[in-house]
C-alpha cells in the first residue's frame, strides 16, 4: 500500500531491538510528554456525508465534556482534520492519508478518531498503525479492517497492521453482519434470483463478494451483477443489464453520491414493482426524495445513531487512555479490550423512508 511508512521504522528495529522500544523513562517514542495528549478526528466537511459527521463529533465532544477534558492524567486537546476538499466524494483517499500522517508525526497524538465511511480506513489504518496510535472508528464497517471476509479469502486483515499488533477498534456491525441481514430480508420477501450492483471502491466490492457467498448458501441465485464505477451516464445501461437477469429483488451496495438516487429511479423504471434493498452506503443521504415507485427501498445499516457512535468512540479512547496512561502501547492494549466490550457486530437495524423522504430505523 503505497501509503505505509513502515520501512524506516522496520529497518530500526531489524538493527535494534532495544533502540525501537527505548532506554525508558519519557525518553521513549511510544511515551507522550508533557501534560497534553492530542486526539485527532478525521471527517468529511463536505458531501454526502457531512452531516453525517457533524452529528458524529457532536457526539464525541459530549463524552469529553463529559470527563471534563481529561484521562489518565493528561488534558485532552481534540484536533479535528477534513477527509473531503469537495462535495463530488464522500472521502477523498490523499486527505485521509494526509490526516494519518499529521496524527502519526505528532508526538503529543495519543489516539486517532476515524474513519466514518466505508473503507477509507483501508487507507488511513496502516499509518497510525505504523505510528503505534489506537485507531477507533465510529462507523467503518470494512470486515477485513479485523477478520477476513469470505469470499475475498486473500484479503486479510494483516495487510492493515505492519507492525503485527491489533491497534483499531469498530463501533457498531461489520459488513458482513450487513450481508446477514440483506439476505435475510431477501428470503423474507420470497425472492430467489436477485441482481446486485455494486460500487467500485474495497467497501462495495468486498460486501458485494460477501452477499453473494452467504446469499448461494441460503439457496438464492445471484441472476445479473453490475459495477457502477461512479458515471452517471452508465446508470441507464446497468439498469438494463439488471433488468435482463428477470431478477425477484435488487439489492444495491454503494457509498452514497450523486448517482445514487438516479440509480435507484432507473432501476424502477426497468423492473417496476421489483423490491429494492441497500446496505447502509444509502444511510450517508440526508434526504432520499424519491418519486413513489424507489421510495419503497429498504437499508440495512447499524442500530446506532450517529452521535451515539461518536461518542462510545471517545468514551473508548478516554477509558484507554485512563488504563494505560502515558504509553501509547498500553492504551492500544486497553482500547482493543475495552472496544470489545462495547461493540455489538451483529447489531443490524431496518431503514425505511418515512413521510419526509429521510430514511427512517424501522426496526431490528
Amino acid at each position: 500500500m503505497p501509503f505505509l511508512r513502515a520501512v524506516v521504522t522496520a529497518c530500526a528495529c531489524a538493527l535494534s531491538l532495544s533502540g525501537c522500544l527505548g532506554n525508558g523513562g519519557d525518553d521513549e517514542p511510544h511515551v507522550i510528554k508533557g501534560d497534553t495528549a492530542t486526539v485527532y478526528s478525521s471527517v468529511p466537511r463536505h458531501g454526502v456525508s457531512a452531516s453525517t459527521a457533524r452529528r458524529v463529533l457532536q457526539g464525541e465532544r459530549r463524552a469529553l465534556a463529559e470527563r471534563n477534558g481529561r484521562a489518565g492524567g493528561l488534558a485532552i486537546r481534540l484536533r479535528l482534520l477534513p477527509a473531503t476538499d469537495s462535495r463530488d466524494e464522500a472521502w477523498d483517499p490523499g486527505l485521509v492519508a494526509a490526516n494519518a500522517s499529521k496524527a502519526a508525526d505528532d508526538p503529543s497524538a495519543i489516539a486517532y478518531l476515524g474513519e466514518l465511511d466505508y473503507g477509507a480506513t483501508a487507507v488511513s489504518l496502516p499509518i497510525t498503525n505504523d505510528a503505534g496510535l489506537l485507531q477507533v472508528s465510529p462507523s467503518d464497517g470494512l470486515t477485513s479492517l479485523t477478520e477476513r471476509a469470505r469470499g475475498r479469502p486473500r484479503n486479510g486483515p494483516e495487510r492493515y497492521y505492519p507492525s503485527e499488533t491489533r491497534s483499531f477498534v469498530r463501533i457498531g456491525p461489520t459488513d458482513l453482519s450487513e450481508a446477514e441481514a440483506l439476505v435475510k430480508r431477501l428470503r423474507a420477501t420470497g425472492a430467489r434470483r436477485f441482481a446486485l450492483v455494486f460500487d467500485r471502491e474495497i467497501y462495495g466490492r468486498e460486501l458485494a463478494a460477501e452477499l453473494v457467498a452467504r446469499a448461494r448458501r441460503a439457496g438464492l441465485k445471484p441472476v445479473a451483477s453490475e459495477e457502477y464505477r461512479g458515471r452517471v451516464d452508465d446508470i441507464p445501461d446497468i439498469a438494463r443489464g439488471l433488468a435482463d437477469g428477470k431478477p425477484d429483488a435488487v439489492v444495491e451496495l454503494s457509498v452514497a453520491g450523486r448517482g445514487t438516487i438516479p440509480m435507484l429511479v432507473a432501476i424502477d423504471a426497468e423492473l417496476p414493482g421489483v423490491p429494492l434493498f441497500a446496505s447502509s452506503g444509502l444511510l450517508a443521504l440526508p434526504k432520499l426524495a424519491l418519486p413513489p415507485g424507489p421510495a419503497r427501498v429498504e437499508a440495512v445499516g447499524p442500530a446506532l445513531g450517529p452521535e451515539r457512535a461518536g461518542y462510545d468512540a471517545m468514551r473508548v479512547v478516554l477509558d484507554a487512555v485512563d488504563a494505560g496512561g502515558r504509553d501509547r502501547r498500553k492504551v492500544i492494549s486497553a482500547g482493543v479490550r475495552f472496544g470489545r466490550r462495547l461493540t455489538n457486530d451483529d447489531v443490524v437495524a431496518l431503514y425505511r423512508p418515512g413521510a419526509d423522504g429521510r430514511l427512517e430505523k424501522t426496526g431490528p
